[in-house]
């Protein structure tokens, strides 16, 4: 893709994207990479699962692009202080949220969202030009609620197919050191972030 894909997504404020997990998955991760929803569970490596089910169940819908379950991409939130995040805001000790190079975008395939995914009124992207078309507004705010479907939006995301290489993974944010000594480094930095959390 040359260099301007990397100018394109550098110009819309994008620096990184977002991975959440329990603290319980990051041996798998670093092991065999982060993995599609469908290739986890089919190779069973998920040790916690901290997703919502009821939502889960519509991510098996095809994407407009490719014709492919939203659950065989990896999902990458633009930002991760998100509604996911806050409905698990009693576990936030055992979340960790991985930071991934945005240079992964110039090794896969990728979609990107104006919003949840899993959700009727989203839109799919694949041109990094639309880039603009996304709700910067919902999603350089504090929250969300003062936004009309604004729980939506701020769940916009990157879908990477097949998989994500751990050597993407740049570091690991944790809600406090408490959080944090509950895992091995990996190698990474690790960042204590609650500004990231609730």
């Amino acid at each position: 893709m040359g260099d301007e894909w990397f100018y394109k997504i550098q110009k819309s404020g994008i620096f990184a994207l977002f991975h959440m997990t329990h603290i319980s998955n990051l041996e798998g991760i670093f092991t065999h990479g982060i993995l599609s929803n469908h290739e986890a569970h089919h190779r069973q490596l998920i040790a916690s699962d901290i997703s919502d089910p009821s939502v889960q169940c519509l991510r098996d819908k095809l994407d407009p692009r490719y014709n492919r379950p939203i659950h065989a991409y990896v999902p990458l939130y633009l930002n991760p202080r998100n509604p996911m995040l806050y409905v698990r805001k009693e576990m936030q000790e055992k979340i960790c949220i991985l930071e991934v190079s945005v240079s992964i975008l110039e090794e896969n395939e990728y979609l990107f969202t104006d919003g949840n995914a899993a959700a009727h009124d989203t839109q799919f992207f694949c041109n990094l030009d639309q880039l603009h078309l996304l709700p910067w507004d919902v999603l350089k705010s504090k929250f969300w609620n003062d936004f009309t479907d604004g729980k939506r939006k701020r769940c916009a995301e990157f879908l990477i197919f097949p998989s994500i290489s751990a050597e993407y993974i740049m570091r690991m944010h944790f809600i406090n050191d408490r959080a944090s000594s509950q895992v091995r480094s990996f190698g990474l930095p690790r960042k204590i972030s609650p500004t990231i959390f609730f």
